[in-house]
């Protein structure tokens, strides 16, 4: 009974002849992965019962190797205290304004190649309101909405009112104005034209 329980296992798994085969010298290469899908496959209703289809779904070589590998689990990422948060985004507005400042220079053939990055005019703006405040070397406008502008007054800064030239220290709090600006390289908004307004 063995050997009738052997033969009819052996010939139902497909046992052949010892086949001579030629192994590869190298490895086989994956040249691209495709994922499979799973098909329902309907079932037919026959005599005898059938055990049911098992589809085998194909991994990729690389998500073998990284499952695999044991992770190291990362330590919780603590939260910033406020110095060295306000210290990364002074880094970052740094490198922004640098970077910005360098596209300038690339797209303005009328900048020095020599002009320092801190001196390069990023943009230009104008606000309209009023005077918060006038100190040494700064100007403060605050416009309709409550943001207050601080800009540098420098050698290129001006009063005006209608259209004659006004010293910039005797414009008096509150004064409507209409102040326009240059924001440069080392994130500084420089005072142009600061027009008095009725």
């Amino acid at each position: 009974m063995g050997w009738v329980a052997l033969g009819c296992v052996l010939g139902a798994t497909g046992c052949r002849m010892g086949e001579s085969r030629t192994e590869p010298t190298e490895p086989a290469k994956v040249i691209g992965y495709t994922p499979t899908e799973t098909v329902a496959v309907e079932q037919r209703e026959t005599a005898a019962p059938q055990a049911p289809a098992q589809i085998a779904v194909a991994t990729p070589p690389e998500q073998e190797r990284t499952e695999q590998r044991a992770e190291p689990t990362p330590e919780p990422a603590r939260e910033p205290t406020p110095e060295e948060s306000r210290k990364l985004l002074e880094e970052e507005d740094r490198i922004w304004l640098s970077e910005t400042a360098e596209a300038a220079r690339a797209g303005n053939p009328n900048i020095a190649p020599g002009a320092a990055t801190e001196d390069i005019t990023i943009a230009t703006g104008t606000v309209d309101g009023r005077v918060e405040r006038v100190r040494k070397g700064t100007i403060e406008v605050s416009d309709g909405e409550g943001n207050i502008y601080e800009l540098r007054i420098d050698k290129r800064s001006r009063g005006l009112r209608q259209g004659r030239q006004v010293p910039l220290r005797g414009i008096a709090e509150g004064t409507p104005v209409r102040a326009s600006f240059d924001l440069v390289g080392a994130g500084d908004s420089l005072a142009r034209d600061i027009v008095l307004r009725r």
